[in-house]
């Protein structure tokens, strides 16, 4: 007999690089990494963190600014430290982006966990960061 109800959803869950070593009961900010790149969190409420075995609540116990975590309380030294990243359905990572220039060539960017310019019609550079689970 099968499953009754709602099917199962199928996703690019991702576990984010331990970040325990680094506590020290002082220290809240901490930089998020997967397999030792750069880790882009668009929305704290995307991450599933659990702190000394106790699940932390977004935006109370924790936030997100760019690639790093900040904790409203110091974790201690020797706490136990694991970040799920809930992602979406997508079971296909969109890894790369072909960009088209106006001459007609392109260029194809590593998204994953990278940053890259972008050079308005006034010359500034706007730094673009990509992390797609």
């Amino acid at each position: 007999m099968g499953l009754i109800g709602r099917q199962q959803s199928s996703g690019a869950f991702l576990k984010l690089d331990d970040i325990a070593s680094q506590f020290n009961g002082s220290t809240t900010s901490f930089d998020l990494t997967l397999g030792g790149e750069a880790f882009f969190a668009g929305n704290p409420y995307t991450l599933l963190v659990s702190l000394g075995g106790v699940i932390q609540e977004p935006i109370s116990a924790f936030t997100i600014t760019e690639n790093q975590i900040n904790f409203a309380n110091a974790p201690i030294s020797g706490a136990d430290f694991f970040i799920v990243v809930l992602a979406t359905t997508n079971v296909e990572s969109l890894r790369t982006l072909t960009v088209g220039r106006r001459d007609g060539t392109a260029h194809s960017v590593d998204l994953y966990g990278r940053t890259f310019a972008v050079k308005d019609r006034a010359g500034t550079n706007h730094s673009i960061a990509f992390n797609l689970a």
